[in-house]
């Protein structure tokens, strides 16, 4: 359990040092309209429209868990998302 600890620590600070190429106004999309379709966008692959399986690995002492999206049907890595526990 503490090398997947350690994994999620050093995937946390490479996540923090790179910059994404994705415009910041793409992500802030994916929250406007209505919570069906903001639901929809969120648990579906926008590139061949299946539900996207989630993963989630909690790291408690740094109150962080990692989300990962990943497409079954055609395996893209839809998203990577970090989550502040409080």
């Amino acid at each position: 359990m503490s090398d997947r600890n350690s994994n999620l620590a050093e995937e946390i600070e490479e996540s923090s040092t790179e910059t994404s190429a994705e415009p910041v106004t793409a992500k802030i999309y994916q929250f406007f309209g209505t919570a069906k379709e903001v639901v929809s966008r969120y648990s579906h692959c926008p590139n061949c429209g299946a539900n996207l399986h989630f993963t989630h690995v909690t790291d408690f002492s740094r109150n962080l868990t990692q989300e990962t999206a990943r497409c079954p049907e055609c395996g893209q890595k839809a998203r990577k998302a970090l989550h502040r526990l409080q």
